[in-house]
């Protein structure tokens, strides 16, 4: 899943159509949820590669877990919800 989807618009001022890139906001959510304890010092994008087989989805891990510290860094022992792609 990419972070960014891409949307047809219409400037209705003008009537001219152009695409716009647009922050995905629903997160897909599994129907039993997976926790996954951190172990050392992780970082987002390495967790991601582990379940996803692709760093480029730590947004979804970082968005459903409401981290928003500005670090990829995860402390030790934290227990992160692992949203379903």
């Amino acid at each position: 899943m990419n972070k960014y989807q891409t949307d047809l618009t219409v400037d209705t001022s003008k009537n001219i159509p152009y695409y716009e890139n647009v922050l995905v906001s629903d997160i897909p959510s599994e129907t039993v949820p997976f926790y996954y304890t951190s172990r050392g010092n992780e970082r987002l994008d390495n967790i991601s590669n582990k379940f996803y087989k692709t760093p480029k989805n730590w947004w979804m891990i970082a968005r459903a877990n409401n981290l928003a510290n500005g670090t990829l860094s995860v402390t030790d022992g934290t227990k992160l919800f692992i949203p379903n792609v």
